[in-house]
C-alpha cells in the first residue's frame, strides 16, 4: 500500500465519488481512469472460462463475446469540455449569456458543482437527455451533447432544482 498526497479538490472528488467506508481511494480511481466494473465471483469464473488461451485478458474476451471486433478509438481530450458552476453561484445564473459554453454535438459536456448546493440542468431533452439526478457540491455530471442547440433560437438552460432565473447558457454546432 502506498501514501500519495493529494490537494483539497481531489480528496472531494474521491469523496464525491464513493471514497470513505466499504470503498477506498484506489477503487474510486480505479472505476474512474480505468473503466472497471464489478462483476459476482460466479460471472467471472464463467468469463475466465471462456478464454481461447491462457493469459487471455478479460478485454479480450468481453470483446470475443460480445462480437466486439474493433478496438475503440482512444478517448481524445478535446472530446470533453468542462465547465465548473461558480462557488457562491446559489440561485443565481450560472454563466452569461455572453460567456455561454460552446461546444460540438458527439462532444461531452463534463459540469463541475462548486458550489455549495445541489444542481441540475432541465432540458427538453436537447441539446442532451435531461439528467434524473442532481449534481451534488464538489461533484460533477457528464452529458454527451446529441443536439445541435443555437442561442439565437433557445432561450437557454436553467437549474432544474432553481427555477428559470438560474440560465445557463450553451451553444452547440453541428458535428463536421
Amino acid at each position: 500500500m502506498k501514501s500519495i498526497q493529494v490537494d483539497g479538490d481531489v480528496y472531494a472528488f474521491l469523496v464525491a465519488h464513493g471514497m470513505g467506508p466499504g470503498q477506498s481511494a484506489s477503487d474510486v480511481l480505479r472505476q474512474t481512469l480505468f473503466h472497471a466494473i464489478d462483476i459476482d465471483d460466479e460471472l467471472y469464473a464463467y468469463l475466465i472460462s471462456l478464454a481461447a488461451s491462457p493469459g487471455e485478458t478479460a478485454n479480450a474476451i468481453l470483446r470475443r463475446a460480445l462480437d466486439i471486433h474493433a478496438n475503440p478509438p482512444p478517448v481524445d481530450p478535446a472530446a470533453r469540455i468542462e465547465f465548473h458552476i461558480p462557488a457562491g453561484t446559489g440561485l443565481g445564473a450560472w454563466n452569461a449569456r455572453d460567456h455561454a459554453v460552446t461546444g460540438v454535438v458527439g462532444q461531452t459536456l463534463r459540469i463541475y458543482n462548486d458550489d455549495n448546493i445541489n444542481h441540475r440542468l432541465h432540458t427538453d431533452g436537447i441539446p442532451f437527455q435531461h439528467p434524473g439526478s442532481d449534481t451534488v457540491p464538489g461533484g460533477f455530471s457528464d452529458f454527451v451533447l446529441h443536439d445541435a442547440f443555437d442561442l439565437d433560437t433557445n432561450p437557454g438552460l436553467y437549474d432544474h432544482d432553481v427555477g428559470q432565473a438560474a440560465r445557463f447558457w450553451i451553444s452547440v454546432r453541428p458535428a463536421a
